[in-house]
Formats: C-alpha cells, structure tokens, sequence
C-alpha cells in the first residue's frame, strides 16, 4: 500500500516539471531582450554571467526535483507491473536526468562558449550522454510498452517521440558544421519533444483509472 501510495504522489510531478522547464526557457527569453532562441541554446539562458541566472536556476531546480522524483516512481511501478524493457527504460531515463541535474549544475557554460575551457568541455560531454541516454530511453521504452499488454498506444507515442528526437539531435551537428546557426531550434525541438513524452507519461498515469490500480 505504502508503494502505491508513493506512485499516486509522484504521478502528477512529471508535468509539474514540465510546467516548470517551460516557464525556465519562455521566461528566460522574455526577461532577455537580446536572447536569439532560433541561434542560441536553451543553456545560455542559466550560463555564469547571464542575466536573471539566479532567478532561472529556481525553476530548472524544481524542475529537477520533480522529474527525478517522477522518473522514480515510474521506475517503481514498472518493478511492480512491467516487464524487463519498461523498466531497463525508465532505468536508462533515471540515469539520463541524474546526469542533466548534477552535471550541468556542476559544468555550466562559462565565459565565452566558443572556446573548450574544462568547464565548457565538460558541458558538452554532459550534453552528449544526456542526448544518447534520452534516444536510447525512449526506444527501449517503446518496445518495452508495444510489447506490454493494452499498452500499444502509449508505445506508438513514444516511438514517434522518440525518432522526433533522434532527428532533431542529429540536426544539432549538422547545423553546426554547415553554420546554420540554428542551435536553438534544433535543441528545442529536442528538448520539447521530451518534456512532451514526460508530459503525456505524467498525465496518463495521474489519471488512468486502471493505471492508478
């Protein structure tokens, strides 16, 4: 009972962190003038020097929180209800966020962004395994979910999710090799196609009568 209980509580907090990323980035954008979110990535909104840094670190914090907390009553329930794929999913999701939380925490962007001080290398690995980590989730979760009983639609969802994110990060080096400058629009299109799948999760789970079981 005591397990259920901590699932129904953690449910609702994966589109609590959604709501929290989304006002991280709008806010961010709209309390600097000068802030391109076609050319310049969802990062530079919390870099070292950047205006209201302090204020947009609140959010991103509670956004962390939340998901982490999310991810892990998903985890929970999938031990309970799942088979091996589900939760080897939301395993690989746990990890992906304990990763963005504490390593971009730890690495934020410095100075100028161009130049590969350790700071901004160790950014761009953080960056990388987040991305990796993220495509790998979403496909094992897809399978995981096609082959779960009564659990199709959810995992045509994500699948599709998932090769929207696939695409859209491997437009992310592409653009920068041919200098498209388009670096914010293909890490938001990455970016919000996952707080989209965490959504619909979060919202599915929250109020799915037989999923509350």
């Amino acid at each position: 009972m005591k397990i259920k209980k901590f699932e129904s509580l953690t449910m609702p907090l994966g589109m609590i962190g959604v709501i929290f990323y989304l006002l991280h980035t709008l806010l961010g954008q709209l309390l600097w003038p000068d802030y391109n979110p076609i050319s310049t990535d969802i990062s530079s909104l919390t870099a070292v020097g950047a205006p209201n840094r302090t204020l947009l670190l609140i959010f991103t914090t509670i956004y962390g929180i939340a998901t982490i907390l999310f991810v892990i009553g998903m985890l929970v329930k999938s031990f309970r209800k799942y088979h091996s794929a589900v939760r080897t999913g939301w395993g690989i999701f746990l990890l992906m966020n304990l990763v963005s939380i504490f390593g971009y925490a730890l690495f934020p962007l410095t100075g100028d962004k161009t130049q590969m001080t350790f700071g901004n290398m160790m950014h761009i690995i953080v960056t990388v395994i987040v991305v990796f980590t993220t495509i790998t989730a979403g496909f094992v979760l897809s399978v995981g979910y096609l082959k779960q009983e009564k659990m199709k639609r959810l995992g045509t969802f994500t699948i599709i999710m998932s090769v929207i994110i696939t695409t859209a990060g491997v437009l992310n080096p592409i653009g920068m090799i041919n200098n498209l400058n388009i670096m914010g629009l293909t890490e938001r299109a990455v970016i919000y196609s996952l707080q989209l799948m965490m959504f619909v999760f979060s919202a599915y789970y929250s109020f799915s009568k037989t999923e509350k079981r």
